[in-house]
């Protein structure tokens, strides 16, 4: 009894160790956390960041050094998530998440996109891990007490993305491929309605049941995806009901389609085969 006591008042002091040593879920920041959100077509351009106030300071060339990489924000490096490949001043980002610094000076800055998403501030900072930069000119704006990022000139396919702070706003445009996106989205979602028309089918064949369900099931199948393996559904469940004319018409359409895209279509050209012997003789002629 008394080990089992040693042994229970170990786990409960290693327990309260490490839920003491847990990080707490929340944390009071002197440069409160933020983050924005826009869809431009359909993809979400995301940035996260930490807001640090003026607070009567002088910013630019004092607290934000000229020529020197800026986390752009406060606390952790800002970060950019893009749903889909973007593209900015003519070059192309992968949908991903991306560190953001920049280089302020004058009369130019350089703006920075960091494949290093999660980093606190510039301290480790690799520029070998640089993705993209390009060179914004900075405007005057009215005073902006806390550091924001917002969006504007919202479109279809692109927007403005705009950093203020104190006086000083530097700002470019994110463009995306709204309609390439919006052809692949309607092809995944023709594949998945073709994939659940062609299960339901299958399910019909294997159970050997409520075969006209099963041929409507294929049928929308086959007007989303008209493969070979969808073809081939259709004439086994034709000839499931002794329907050996469809099923040998539909069957020869499967090879021919499987033919054309270099599928495996060995073991299925037997079956069609098959069912040609129990075809009615032609008139005229000696079956």
């Amino acid at each position: 009894m008394k080990t089992l006591s040693t042994l229970l008042f170990f786990i409960s002091l290693c327990t309260a160790i490490a839920i003491a040593q847990q990080p707490p879920s929340k944390l009071l920041r002197v440069s409160p956390y933020s983050s924005i959100t826009q869809t431009i077509g359909i993809t979400e351009v995301s940035v996260m960041f930490h807001r640090p106030g003026v607070k009567g300071r002088e910013i630019w060339n004092k607290l934000v050094p000229y020529n020197q990489v800026w986390r752009a924000g406060a606390n952790n490096a800002t970060v950019f998530s893009f749903s889909d490949d973007v593209t900015i001043n003519g070059t192309t980002l992968k949908a991903g998440k991306y560190s953001f610094f920049t280089i302020p000076a004058e009369k130019a800055w350089t703006v920075i996109f960091n494949s290093q998403a999660d980093q606190w501030g510039a301290y480790y900072y690799d520029s070998t891990k640089n993705v993209f930069t390009f060179s914004v000119t900075p405007e005057q704006a009215p005073h902006e007490e806390w550091l924001s990022y917002s969006f504007s000139d919202l479109g279809l396919t692109a927007a403005k993305l705009s950093l203020r702070w104190e006086k000083v706003s530097v700002s470019f445009v994110i463009n995306t491929n709204t309609a390439e996106n919006v052809s692949k989205l309607e092809g995944s979602f023709k594949s998945q309605a073709a994939q659940q028309a062609a299960l339901l089918a299958r399910y019909s064949l294997d159970s050997k049941s409520d075969y006209e369900n099963g041929l409507q099931a294929i049928d929308r199948a086959i007007s989303l995806n008209p493969s070979w393996g969808n073809f081939s559904v259709k004439a086994q469940l034709y000839a499931a009901q002794e329907k050996f004319a469809d099923a040998v018409k539909t069957g020869e359409q499967a090879l021919e389609t499987g033919k054309k895209s270099g599928a495996n279509v060995s073991t299925f050209e037997p079956m069609v085969n098959e069912w040609k012997t129990k075809l009615p003789p032609v008139k005229g002629k000696k079956k």
